[in-house]
This record gives C-alpha cells, sequence and structure tokens, in this order.
C-alpha cells in the first residue's frame, strides 16, 4: 500500500488573502445597516402621515355629523341658530353632561346639537374644536380644528412635525393647528 499524502501548499496569492472574506462581511453588514437606518425613518414618516390621515378622517366624520344635525334640524339652520361666534379654545372647558338636554325650540335644538358636536370633537381629536359660519342662501362652511401630532405631545407618541401655518385656519390658532373646511347647503 502506498501511503500519499497530500499537503496543500499555500501558493504567494492565497497566502496574502486571508482576512478578505471577514472584510466582505463586514462590509455587507454597514451597508445592511444604513438600509436598516433609511427604512426605520420610512417607518417614522409613515407614523406620522398615518396619525395625521387619522386626524383628517376624525374631522370628516365630525363635519358630516354637524351637517346632518343641521339637515335634521332646517328651521333651526335657516334661523342661523347654528352659526357660531366664539373663537377657536385649544381646551375647550366641556364636559360630560354639560350639554341641554331641553329641545323645546328650534334654538334649544341646535344649541344641543353644537354642545354635543364640539364635546365629541374635543373628545375624539387633539384640540378639537368646531365652528359654524355662513347660511342657507350662500352655504355654510364648517371649520374642524385639530392639533398635529408634535415632540411635546406624549399622547400621540412623540411623533415630530413641522411648525407650518395652515391656509385654512386663522392666524391667531397656532402654528401647530390644522384645520379642515366644509362648505354645505342644508
Amino acid at each position: 500500500m502506498m501511503n500519499i499524502s497530500f499537503q496543500k501548499k499555500m501558493s504567494p496569492i492565497f497566502s496574502h488573502q486571508l482576512g478578505v472574506g471577514m472584510i466582505e462581511v463586514l462590509v455587507a453588514l454597514v451597508i445592511t445597516s444604513f438600509a436598516m437606518l433609511g427604512l426605520a425613518g420610512l417607518q417614522v414618516t409613515s407614523l406620522r402621515f398615518q396619525k395625521t390621515a387619522h386626524y383628517r378622517s376624525l374631522a370628516s366624520l365630525n363635519t358630516a355629523d354637524i351637517a346632518d344635525r343641521m339637515r335634521a334640524n332646517v328651521a333651526g339652520a335657516k334661523a342661523n341658530n347654528y352659526v357660531t361666534t366664539d373663537p377657536y379654545l385649544a381646551n375647550p372647558s366641556l364636559a360630560a353632561g354639560a350639554c341641554p338636554t331641553s329641545s323645546a325650540t328650534i334654538a334649544d335644538v341646535a344649541t344641543k346639537d353644537l354642545c354635543e358636536w364640539r364635546l365629541n370633537l374635543k373628545n375624539t381629536v387633539n384640540g378639537g374644536w368646531g365652528e359654524v359660519s355662513g347660511d342657507v342662501l350662500k352655504g355654510f362652511t364648517i371649520t374642524v380644528y385639530f392639533k398635529e401630532p408634535s415632540k411635546n405631545d406624549k399622547t400621540t407618541g412623540g411623533i415630530v412635525q413641522e411648525s407650518t401655518p395652515d391656509a385654512n385656519c386663522t392666524a391667531s390658532v397656532g402654528m401647530d393647528v390644522r384645520c379642515f373646511k366644509t362648505v354645505f347647503l342644508p
């Protein structure tokens, strides 16, 4: 029997390439890390826009709510009982059970509707407040105010928003307040 032993002899080319595979793995990890950071930034941006879209959806639902209430009480709408004159309040002092319960007149129904609507806005949307202006002939403008998430707001996850004024809002409401306006005829 022949005992042949094979010994691998390293050529001079291979002896200089030891550890190259490890460097390639490290470069791949760095590239993957930057990709993951990019995806995390994309997720944060997505969350911010999702929260804003959610607030706008709630504003739209609340706008439809007061519009339906006004259509149900057309006499109150024609008498301008739904038109509000009080300015935006970031923290209205409305509380559950604070709305009137009397529905004896069309004005009472309108007052109750407005109170319940604003209470619902306060409870569903951060900084929620609403105004109604206009008349039956030109149409009513319903404005819903809400605050978008900001870095100081712990209830919305502390998502940072740009501080630019909303073109739909009056200048006196603040930089972080957004408005949703709808015009309708009852």
